[in-house]
């Protein structure tokens, strides 16, 4: 792979709701009693941390209210954002511009944490169906 291609690509809108959001594989998941979800990820620690005698990995836990354990459990790497955006917006009867604002910086967390990741289709390739 080169450098380029590893690169983060700015996406438009379009391309972002065609995406396809899904766990990542590395996760442990337990279920709390009001609803929400606690989730552990191991990661590689810095350089810093290393040398400082703290390991190789770290442990990162992230609790989920009820709200983000729905927008976490539909990142199935099947569903485009825009098939959990309407599916929020219409169990939370809330408009689809509102349940897009929420959904979409939500995911981006969840992206910025590694608990999932963003499958995007080339521009050209075939949808999956």
């Amino acid at each position: 792979m080169s450098p380029a291609s590893a690169t983060p690509r700015k996406l438009d809108r379009p391309a972002v709701m065609k995406a396809r959001p899904e766990q990542m594989p590395f996760v442990h998941r337990a279920t709390e009693d009001d609803g929400g979800l606690k989730i552990a990820v191991k990661l590689r620690a810095n350089r810093l941390a290393r040398f400082l005698g703290g390991g190789g990995e770290v442990e990162r836990t992230f609790q989920l209210d009820a709200l983000g354990r729905e927008v976490y459990e539909a990142c199935d790497g099947e569903a485009t954002v825009e098939k959990i955006v309407r599916a929020f917006a219409k169990r939370h009867k809330l408009s689809i511009g509102e349940a897009e604002v929420s959904v979409t910086t939500y995911l981006k967390t969840l992206v910025s944490k590694a608990l999932i990741g963003m499958a995007v289709d080339k521009p050209g390739s075939r949808q999956r169906s």
